[in-house]
């Protein structure tokens, strides 16, 4: 019984310093103090939240698990992009959690940074997700097709991302905006391109 309520007991406070960590780089990101602010307020010296963790960058890399974790998109096709724009929305309030994903999408050309297995599984979820929804009430698709879809779903992702470094740049930047605008043209597209590759013998 002291062994499992031990285990909880760790489980819990884990998720207090995600969840403290979460408010804290939301404004301030990633900083010589940031972490040690964090241990301050769970009533921790940085070696006792780092214990918790196998090393800074898992520290970091779990910060942004726990944002998507809260920010998970799902549902249907259109679900999801209403939902891609709230979240791409959010940068206003937590511009350190924008400059902690960037910072950790470029590390993460590193394979053995932990932030490499991260950004790995993210996409591959996203576009899983985005098929699954997308193909729920539909026949099955071609080859042909499935490897169009994926790579407009490609671009729309990878827009995203860079659009989220563009604002760190300039706070100016309507993120949302031009992500509704590319979404349009996209479907756009997709329909004329689907429309014709299933035209096409042998497709239907």
């Amino acid at each position: 019984m002291a062994i499992r309520g031990s285990y909880a007991k760790g489980i819990a406070k884990r998720a207090e310093i995600l969840d403290v960590a979460l408010e804290v780089f939301a404004v301030e990101g990633y900083r010589g103090t940031s972490l040690r602010k964090v241990a301050s307020l769970c009533d921790l010296s940085l070696a006792g939240v780092m214990h918790y963790f196998e090393s800074k960058e898992d520290l970091l890399v779990q910060i942004l698990r726990e944002r998507d974790a809260r920010n998970e998109i799902d549902g249907t096709i259109e679900e999801q992009e209403g939902r891609l724009a709230d979240v791409l929305g959010q940068g206003h309030s937590e511009p350190g959690l924008i400059a902690l994903f960037v910072t950790m999408a470029a590390a993460a050309a590193d394979p053995e940074h932990p932030a490499a297995a991260y950004f790995q599984e993210r996409n591959a979820r996203l576009m899983q997700i985005s098929e699954e929804s997308y193909y729920r009430d539909k026949p099955r698709p071609s080859e042909e097709e499935l490897e169009y879809f994926r790579a407009m779903t490609r671009m729309v992702l990878a827009t995203a991302d860079g659009l989220q470094q563009q604002w760190l740049v300039d706070r100016s930047l309507d993120v949302v905006g031009t992500m509704k605008l590319l979404m349009e043209q996209t479907h756009e597209a997709m329909d004329r391109k689907l429309a014709s590759i299933r035209a096409t013998p042998g497709n239907a």
